[in-house]
Formats: structure tokens, C-alpha cells, sequence
């Protein structure tokens, strides 16, 4: 069960690299219609005009960016969100052991800007963004949300002043996706001479392959999401019929992205033993350059952070992986224990 993944830096030019004379030919030249239509369809999904979209190198990049433009002030942070955002945290809020935001005390948590994903790219936990929004505005605050995992799948919330993508959440190209609503005081948090902050900061040919890119993942995931949601509930019914497996979320998390925990194991160890079985699974922190470094989204839901594994599973993915899965998770889990 193979993530999305990106399939070339921002910035860089099509085509192979050309010698001085000859060579290979340079890519055509790309007309406006083709960035405005792409970057429309995106507008679309997120219900935001185009021109609230801005466009950066990397997904990593635009959550930096998106909160670190709102004004300075304090900053509260969902304890479970990227390294990148826990790093401009005043303030870390708690979660509940399934991953959700647990009710905001606007007295005792005295910021005026707040950052909550949407879902968590770990776990598959949905937060309620809309509800929260209402609240903070309510206090003169504004929310940055990171929306990456439930674009193309759920219907995206409202309320939110800022919002950071990475579109290889949906299997779209090393992306930075930024939407900066126009009545929040957001300015470029780079230094510059320059307060302008241009909205197109990355290979256009990038936008245009993000966009269908995101229309086919949602067309998969509107096919599909009934049948991935019927393995999710079988796998936790499996892993709660097994010894010593503790599952993250809970079974009302977006279906596709499932994380367990299993004691006695290493998780390094399940990773190869998967491999063997022809899945590709991950584990430690999902949003760590070193992917098997302790989970912090784990650890803050009080969860193993050891022996777990992370399935990212592809809408499409045929039910006879999914089955198979299904019926080697005992032995695999079985055998690193063993071993």
C-alpha cells in the first residue's frame, strides 16, 4: 500500500538537460488559460476565489509560511500537528486519546493565533474546524489549518482565515498549496524588500499537474470511499481480536490512513516483514525527515510510539491487497514477535 508521493522538485524545467548547441528540445511554452483553469479547480475544492491561492515550493514550506504570516502574537498549536508548525508554538494544546482537540479555554490559552489540521495525517483523525473557527473569531483570533489529507475526500470546512496543502497528500507533485482568505492580516514572513507576496512561487507546470491530480483522487476516493471504509472497520475488528494491539483515532477518522501500535515489536521489523508480504507500510512520525523516529502525534495521544505501522491505503487499491492484508496481519505480527 504505496502513499502518494511527488514526482519532481518545484522549479524544476521539463525535459532532459540540453548541451550547448542541440539537445533536447525546451517544453512549450504554457498558456495562461491552462494555470487560471488549474488553479480555479483548486479554488473550487476549497470554496475560495482563485486569487486567495498561493503557490510555493514544497508542502512543508507553505505551512510554514501560512502561519507564520498571521501577526505576530501568541501562537497555539494542536499538540498532534506537523514538526513545522509545532516549532512556532507558544502554546501546545491537548488532545483526547483519539486525537481530538480537547474544548478551548480562550481564558487560559490567551492567543490570538491558533494552527489545527483538519485530519491528521497520522491517525486519521477529523477535527471539527468549522466549530472551532466560530470560537476563535468569537475571541479576535484567527485559525490556520493544514487541510492536505481530506482534500479530494470530505467536504472541506469553513471558517478558516488560513490554509497550507501539500499536494502529495493526493498524490499530486511536490506542491506547496497556500489559501489566505482576504479579510486575514497575513503578511510575507520572509525577509524582503518587498512586502508583495506573489501568488505563483513554483514551476506552473506544477499547478496544472496538481489539479488533475486532485480531480482524479476525488473521483477515486467518491468510487471507493464506502469500500475502504469497510476494510478500516474490519482491520481494527481484526487488531482488537489479536494480543497487545492498541489502534490510533478512532473509527469515525478519515478511512484510508490507519496507525497501530504493537507491543513487542519493533516497527522497523513489521516494515520488512510487510515488505516481504508485498505492502508497503511506514512507521514512526509521519511528518519526521527520518521516518522511523518516535511519533509525537502518538506520544500525544498516549498511544506505543513504538512497534506501529501506518498504512496510507490508495482509494483504489483492489480488494484482493486489501483481503490479503487482512489475512497475513496475524502471522506477520506473529512472526517479529518471535523473532
Amino acid at each position: 500500500m504505496n502513499g502518494p508521493s511527488g514526482r519532481r522538485l518545484a522549479g524544476a524545467v521539463a525535459g532532459s538537460p540540453g548541451g550547448f548547441a542541440g539537445g533536447s528540445q525546451p517544453p512549450e511554452p504554457l498558456r495562461l488559460e491552462e494555470v487560471a483553469e488549474a488553479s480555479a479547480l483548486i479554488a473550487t475544492h476549497l470554496g475560495i476565489p482563485a486569487d486567495q491561492l498561493y503557490f510555493v515550493g514544497d508542502g512543508r514550506l507553505a505551512h510554514t509560511l501560512a502561519f507564520a504570516g498571521l501577526p505576530a502574537s501568541p501562537r497555539a498549536v494542536s499538540s498532534i500537528e506537523r514538526a513545522e508548525i509545532l516549532a512556532q508554538a507558544t502554546l501546545t494544546l491537548p488532545v483526547s486519546p483519539s486525537g481530538h482537540l480537547l474544548p478551548l479555554d480562550l481564558t487560559r490559552d490567551p492567543a490570538s493565533n491558533f494552527s489545527v489540521g483538519w485530519v491528521n495525517g497520522e491517525i486519521g483523525t477529523i477535527q471539527e474546524i468549522s466549530a472551532l473557527a466560530e470560537e476563535i473569531h468569537e475571541g479576535g483570533g484567527y485559525l490556520h489549518s493544514d487541510l492536505s489529507f481530506g482534500l479530494g475526500s470530505l467536504p472541506v470546512p469553513t471558517g478558516w482565515d488560513v490554509a497550507s496543502i501539500d499536494a502529495r497528500a493526493f498524490g499530486g507533485p511536490t506542491l506547496g498549496i497556500m489559501a489566505i482568505k482576504s479579510r486575514t492580516r497575513w503578511s510575507n514572513p520572509l525577509p524582503t524588500l518587498s512586502p508583495q507576496f506573489d501568488h505563483i512561487q513554483a514551476d506552473e507546470r506544477l499547478i496544472i499537474e496538481a489539479a488533475s491530480a486532485l480531480a482524479g483522487y476525488t473521483e477515486k476516493a467518491k468510487e471507493n470511499s464506502a469500500r475502504i471504509e469497510h476494510f478500516n472497520t474490519t482491520l481494527r475488528s481484526r487488531c482488537a481480536q489479536l494480543a497487545h494491539i492498541d489502534v490510533a483515532g478512532d473509527s469515525t477518522g478519515i478511512p484510508h490512513i490507519i496507525t497501530f501500535s504493537v507491543l513487542y515489536a519493533q516497527g522497523e521489523e513489521l516494515v520488512r516483514a510487510f515488505a516481504v508480504e508485498g505492502f508497503h507500510v511506514a512507521s514512526g512520525s509521519a511528518c519526521m525527515s527520518a521516518n522511523l523516529e518516535p511519533s509525537h502525534v502518538l506520544s500525544a495521544t498516549g498511544k506505543l510510539t513504538h512497534g506501529n505501522v501506518r498504512l496510507t491505503i490508495p482509494y483504489d487499491e483492489p480488494d484482493t491487497s486489501l483481503n490479503h492484508f487482512l489475512e497475513v496481519l496475524p502471522q506477520v505480527i506473529e512472526g517479529v514477535r518471535q523473532s
